[in-house]
C-alpha cells in the first residue's frame, strides 16, 4: 500500500480484475459491483476505465474540466451507468458531478461510507448539504454504504 495524505492506496484482484484503489471504500465497493454482476444484477463493470473519460464544459467561462468515474457499469438492459465513491466530497467534485448531470445521460450514483447532516464538523456538514444539492440530479445517493451494504458482506474483503 502506497500512502499520500491521510488515504492508503491498495491493489487488489477482484473478480479477475487488478485494480489500484485510492481507498478502501473504492475496493469495498468493486467488491459490491462484483458480486452484483456475479449475481446477474449488472452484467459489467469497470474501474477508472480511461475509455469513459468524460470533458466537462462550465456554462460561465466555458473551461473544459474532465472527469474520470470510479466505476463505469453496464446494467442489464444494456445502458451504461457511472457509480462515484466519495470519502470527501469537495465543492470541485460536486462541480464535476453537477456538470456530467447535465451534459450525459448516464445515470449516476453517488456513494458515501457514512455521511450525515447532524455532525458537530461542520465540514462534514458542508459536504452534506452539497451531496443534498446534487441529489435531485443523480440517480441516487448511497449515504452509509458501511452500515447499509458492507456489514453484511464484509466476509468477502481481503484483510
Amino acid at each position: 500500500m502506497a500512502k499520500f495524505g491521510h488515504v492508503l492506496r491498495t491493489t487488489k484482484e477482484v473478480g479477475g480484475k487488478v485494480c489500484t484503489f485510492r481507498s478502501l471504500l473504492e475496493y469495498r465497493w468493486a467488491v459490491w459491483t462484483q458480486l452484483r454482476k456475479e449475481q446477474g444484477i449488472i452484467l459489467e463493470w469497470w474501474f477508472e476505465d480511461p475509455e469513459c473519460l468524460l470533458e466537462l464544459e462550465t456554462k460561465k467561462f466555458k473551461n473544459k474540466k474532465l472527469y474520470l468515474p470510479d466505476f463505469t457499469i453496464l446494467n442489464t438492459a444494456g445502458k451504461y451507468e457511472l457509480e462515484e465513491t466519495k470519502g470527501y466530497f469537495p465543492p470541485k467534485d460536486y462541480t464535476k458531478l453537477y456538470l456530467a448531470t447535465q451534459q450525459f445521460d448516464a445515470p449516476i450514483t453517488l456513494i458515501f461510507a457514512s455521511l450525515n447532516d447532524h455532525s458537530k464538523n461542520s465540514k462534514i456538514r458542508a459536504q452534506y448539504a452539497r451531496a443534498k444539492k446534487l441529489e435531485p440530479h443523480l440517480k441516487r445517493i448511497i449515504w452509509h454504504a458501511d452500515k447499509e451494504i458492507f456489514q453484511k458482506i464484509k466476509h468477502l474483503f481481503e484483510v
